[in-house]
């Protein structure tokens, strides 16, 4: 009876062990292509984050066709070819960081005008009150001159 439950109890627990998952070493761009392909199963996570059953076996054929020597381009198309564009995380020939790039720029640039343009403005309006205020000290002394002329021509007459 003991020879029996342990037959019983100890081929259970091989293929326990067996299912188990071992942390395998990660190859030279698996976690790029991972991040880029979505899992086909619901299509809302990429490879590398997505847990289901699915999502498992592609990352270890992934994994087995990258040590095989495969390019990632070519999984990649491979994958597309299987199932369909929307596999992909990012389109076709896409890289965000371009379009980072040139957004800050176009934010720098867009800064610089603005800060142009306010400063032609103060300038301006600076220049508008000193003129005017020079305008009417100039006017003052004028009048104050031509009082005192005035008083002069005809003092000699």
């Amino acid at each position: 009876m003991l020879a029996a439950t342990l037959a019983v109890f100890g081929a259970g627990a091989a293929p326990a062990r067996a299912a188990t998952p071992t942390t395998v070493a990660p190859v030279d761009g698996e976690a790029v292509l991972m991040a880029r392909l979505l899992a086909p199963c619901c299509y809302t996570q990429t490879l590398d984050v997505h847990e289901s059953p699915e999502a498992a076996a592609l990352r270890a054929e992934v994994r087995a066709r990258l040590r095989a020597g495969e390019s990632a381009a070519a999984i990649e198309q491979d994958f597309v070819a299987r199932y369909g564009e929307r596999v992909r995380a990012l389109p076709a020939g896409h890289d965000p960081r371009v379009a980072l790039g040139l957004v800050s720029a176009g934010l720098v640039i867009s800064a610089g005008a603005l800060m142009a343009r306010a400063i032609s403005r103060w300038r301006r309006a600076a220049d508008v009150g000193t003129e005017s205020g020079a305008a009417a000290d100039d006017a003052a002394s004028r009048d104050d001159y031509d009082a005192r002329i005035d008083e002069e021509l005809r003092e000699l007459r």
